[in-house]
């Protein structure tokens, strides 16, 4: 009876201090998030064109092209509902591409959205927009 509650007793506190170092560690990494910088993307020098770009494999594509973004920062160039891509800016702060498609005759918008962590959260942010009858 005597080795059964002395090994209660180790396996007490081996199991307080395994929650300890647990809680501690939980804390920590909650507090302890990499946080990406908030810089202010959707300053009104931001804008952007959207017109018909070249037909690329077959596909005929959108010619999107933004300028006063934050350099070198990612953006999501998205047609919302229907389409997007990931893109880097340039170090001043421009960005052409022709990722997009064409779907017909139409109205096309463009955003280009920007990503940032707030109180533990992911918040989705809008530096421009922009768009066109095709």
């Amino acid at each position: 009876m005597f080795v059964f509650l002395t090994r209660l007793g180790r396996l007490f506190v081996a199991t307080v201090v395994l929650a300890s170092v647990i809680s501690i560690l939980g804390v920590m990494s909650v507090t302890g998030i990499l946080v990406a910088s908030h810089h202010n993307a959707s300053s009104s020098q931001a804008s952007c064109t959207v017109a018909m770009g070249s037909v690329i494999n077959g596909q005929q594509r959108l010619l999107v092209s933004a300028g006063g973004l934050a350099a070198s920062t990612k953006y999501l160039e998205a047609q919302p509902g229907v389409q997007s891509v990931w893109i880097t800016t340039n170090s001043a702060g421009s960005s052409s591409d022709q990722s997009l498609y064409y779907h017909g005759a139409g109205n096309y918008s463009i955003a280009f959205d920007y990503y940032y962590w707030s109180n533990n959260k992911l918040v989705q942010a809008t530096a421009t927009t922009c768009s066109a009858s095709l």
